[in-house]
């Protein structure tokens, strides 16, 4: 008797996982056919994946890259001594990466830059990032096995080069995290330990103890992949969210800690990390935030993709209407077909959330 209950319970069990697989793969069929427009989305033949939102409108900066590009450094300069001397570090981080990506395609008006005025402490600091990015690209995004001797051999001989630069440039500038931001990011390369690590987390924190970009770079350095685990990922990604002012967006920063363990441990991820509490603080401080706040678009992709995985679909829905047609941003810029995967998670959010 006890046997043949075994036996039932097996059975319900196989049955009930048949209909649910059966549920969801229909589910997934309905959702690659919705109709964007009855959910108030944009039609799927106007989805951008080139960016994660809108363009904005820096007719400053835009001037300063073309000059840049044409070999004048001069507007360059401009605009990074003026972040520095408003001690808006996040503008300052974002202006010295755009410069330093156009440094790695072609430096010579970088060059000029350094030659004409080689105490300049500014052009220092978009040099050392510069380094760090050719570096970077000479070992590519793969894991070390799947790399090629010769990549790491340029990779193992610039990324020190980079690190100097850095701390050049850290004393050049000492008020400025740009340089220690650089130096948190080529930690990971260069295999520094913990407490080699902390000694540079704590530079940057002393001064911007908020800022956005630096927390991800750190991340990277205590994800799994490299020097940490998801224990001292999350540790790490919480404390950032939880001591961050209001509205700051930092607590996004966990959401970035989520999208690293799905892409190591796959969607199980959201159902472990993904927690109600941290959601309910990165939705409020979007509510709060600037919503002029460049930032503000890559937040609400993570957030729409953890939500539709949580089975919270009227909410993933209001952020895909926020979010519009603008879709080159991770989670979906990690699929085979960005446009295909943002559409897809779209169409899960619509669908359950009832009818248009």
């Amino acid at each position: 008797m006890f046997t043949n209950l075994i036996s039932f319970v097996g059975l319900a069990v196989l049955a009930w996982a048949l209909v649910h697989v059966t549920r969801l793969a229909l589910r997934n069929q309905k959702a690659k056919r919705f109709d964007a427009a009855a959910y108030g989305l944009v039609p799927r033949d106007q989805l951008d994946a080139g960016r994660s939102g809108p363009p904005r409108d820096e007719p400053a900066l835009r001037l300063a890259v073309e000059a840049a590009c044409g070999g004048d450094w001069e507007p360059a300069a401009g605009l990074l001594a003026s972040a520095a001397d408003d001690a808006d570090w996040e503008a300052r981080w974002r202006l010295v990466g755009v410069f330093a990506d156009i440094a790695v395609e072609d430096e010579r008006w970088l060059r000029t830059w350094r030659a004409r005025m080689p105490h300049d402490a500014d052009a220092v600091v978009v040099h050392a990032h510069a380094l760090l990015l050719r570096a970077w690209a000479a070992r590519g995004v793969k894991y070390a096995q799947e790399t090629s001797d010769g990549q790491m051999e340029t990779f193992a001989e610039l990324l020190p080069t980079a690190m100097h630069a850095a701390r050049e440039a850290a004393r050049l500038a000492p008020r400025d995290p740009s340089p220690w931001i650089t130096m948190v990011a080529a930690a990971r390369g260069l295999g520094l330990s913990h407490d080699e690590f902390n000694g540079l987390w704590a530079e940057v924190t002393a001064r911007a103890p908020h800022h956005y970009d630096a927390h991800w770079q750190a991340l990277q350095y205590w994800c799994q992949k490299w020097y940490g685990s998801h224990k001292l990922m999350f540790k790490f990604a919480k404390e950032a969210a939880v001591s961050a002012p209001a509205g700051s967006l930092l607590s996004g920063i966990y959401l970035d800690a989520v999208h690293e363990a799905v892409l190591q441990d796959g969607d199980e991820a959201y159902r472990t990390w993904a927690t109600k509490p941290m959601i309910a603080r990165v939705q409020a401080d979007l509510a709060q935030a600037d919503p002029d706040d460049h930032r503000l678009p890559p937040i609400r992709h993570l957030l729409a993709a953890t939500l539709v995985k949580c089975g919270r679909y009227a909410e993933a829905l209001a952020q895909f209407r926020l979010i519009g047609g603008w879709c080159g941003a991770a989670p979906w810029t990690s699929a085979n077909d960005t446009v295909v995967a943002f559409d897809h998670a779209r169409g899960l959010a619509a669908l359950g959330s009832g009818r248009p």
